[in-house]
C-alpha cells in the first residue's frame, strides 16, 4: 500500500509484552509507523526485530492512573498527524479520531472494570470510595458508548470472545484477527521436570488456582514467569517450595523454559484470547486452561492439552493426566499452532484494511 498508514498506541514500550509485541507486528505488516508515548534505547536491543519499524515518539510524559486515562486522551485529542489511515490499539489513542480520519480501532477488549469486571472490580471497595467509583465509572461507560457510537467506523479485534463483548457493549460487529506466534522461534528441546505458567501476577489472572493446585501435588513443580504486582508479593511469599516464581524474564529465557517444560498452565479470568498458550503449542507442549474466554478458541480439548474448571482439584487432575504422557500431545500443538503463523495473519490484516480502505473510498 501506497498510502502512508500510522498506528497509534498511548504507550511507552519499555518491556517487549504480548501487546508492544502484537503492534510491532501489525506495523510490520502494513509497513506502517507506530506512534507512542515513547520507546526505550534498551527496547530495540532485548526485541531486535523492532528495529525494522520506525517510531513517531510523542515524547509525552503522563501522570500513573487514574490521571493517565484522562491526560491521554486530551494528549490524543489535540494532536496533530500527517499519516492517512490509522490503526488505533486503545481507548486513549482512540480520542485522535474526532479529527474524523479513516481508520480501523483494533479493540483487545472494552476496558473491562466498565463492562464485564464492573461489578468485582466495585465490590472491592468499601466506605465512600464505592460510591464514589460507581458514579465515575458510570460517567466514563456512557462517555465511551457515545464517543464509539459517534466516531468509530471499523473495528477489529483479538477472538470471537472479544467480538462477542465489543456486540454486547456497543452492539457492533468486529473482525476477527487473531494475534500471531512467530512459530520459527520455538522448539521442544524435552519434557523436563517442571510444569510453567507464563503470566502477569495480578487479579484478572488467578495465580492462587495455580498456587493451591501445586500444593495439592508436592511431587511436581510450576515456575511461574511474569512481572508480580505489589500487592501480590505476600500471596507469592506464601506458596509452597515447589512453585517458583521467576519474575519478569529475557525473551532468550523464556523460550528456553517453553522448549524444556512438560506443560503449560494458565488460569486468567475469562480471558480476552491469551497468546501464551500458543507460544507453548508451538514448543509441542501441552496446556491445561480453565474453560473459558479465548482459551476456547484455541486449545483443542483433549488434543492439545485439556479445558477444565477452575478448582484446584480439577486443574491438578489434569496435570497428573497429561504428565503422565506429554509427549502425545506434540503433533497435535505443533498444528494447531501453526494456524496462528504470523504469515496468516499478515495476509488477513492486509487484505481486512484494503476492504477498509476501499469502502472508504481513500
Amino acid at each position: 500500500m501506497s498510502m502512508k498508514i500510522a498506528l497509534l498506541t498511548c504507550r511507552d514500550f519499555i518491556i517487549p509484552g504480548g501487546a508492544e509485541r502484537l503492534e510491532i507486528d501489525i506495523a510490520r505488516a502494513l509497513d506502517a509507523t507506530i506512534v507512542c508515548l515513547s520507546v526505550d534505547s534498551h527496547f530495540f536491543q532485548v526485541y531486535p526485530i523492532s528495529q525494522e519499524v520506525h517510531f513517531h515518539q510523542l515524547k509525552k510524559k503522563l501522570p500513573d492512573e487514574p490521571l493517565k486515562q484522562l491526560f491521554g486522551m486530551n494528549m490524543f485529542r489535540n494532536v496533530s498527524l500527517p499519516y492517512d489511515f490509522f490503526i488505533v490499539m486503545d481507548d486513549m489513542a482512540l480520542r485522535y479520531l474526532v479529527h474524523k480520519v479513516f481508520h480501523v480501532y483494533y479493540m483487545h477488549t472494552p476496558r473491562r472494570v466498565f463492562y464485564d469486571m464492573y461489578y468485582p472490580s466495585i465490590n472491592e471497595l468499601s466506605g465512600i470510595k464505592k460510591p464514589l467509583m460507581i458514579s465515575i465509572l458510570n460517567l466514563f461507560r456512557f462517555l465511551d458508548q457515545r464517543f464509539v457510537k459517534k466516531y468509530v467506523t471499523n473495528i477489529a479485534c483479538n477472538s470471537h470472545n472479544t467480538r462477542n463483548r465489543i456486540w454486547k457493549t456497543y452492539q457492533r460487529d468486529a473482525k476477527v484477527l487473531y494475534p500471531p506466534v512467530h512459530l520459527n522461534e520455538y522448539h521442544n528441546f524435552e519434557y523436563g521436570d517442571f510444569w510453567l505458567s507464563v503470566t502477569r501476577v495480578d487479579k484478572w489472572k488467578r495465580i492462587e488456582l495455580q498456587i493451591e493446585t501445586f500444593r495439592l501435588l508436592p511431587s511436581k513443580k510450576l515456575i511461574v514467569a511474569g512481572k508480580i504486582y505489589p500487592r501480590y508479593e505476600k500471596i507469592v511469599n506464601s506458596a509452597p517450595k515447589n512453585v517458583i516464581f521467576l519474575n519478569t524474564v529475557s525473551d532468550e529465557r523464556l523460550f528456553q523454559l517453553y522448549s524444556t517444560c512438560r506443560g503449560f498452565i494458565t488460569t486468567a479470568i475469562d480471558e480476552d484470547f491469551g497468546i501464551t498458550p500458543l507460544e507453548a503449542m508451538a514448543s509441542g507442549k501441552p496446556v491445561v486452561a480453565v474453560k473459558e474466554g479465548g482459551y476456547l478458541e484455541t486449545v483443542v480439548d483433549g488434543m492439545t492439552g485439556l479445558l477444565v474448571g477452575p478448582e484446584p482439584e480439577e486443574i491438578a487432575s489434569a496435570i497428573r493426566k497429561i504428565d503422565e504422557n506429554p509427549e502425545e500431545f506434540a503433533s497435535n500443538c505443533v498444528h494447531r499452532a501453526e494456524l496462528f503463523d504470523y504469515h496468516i495473519f499478515k495476509d488477513q490484516l492486509i487484505t481486512y484494511v484494503r476492504t477498509c480502505i476501499e469502502n472508504q473510498n481513500i
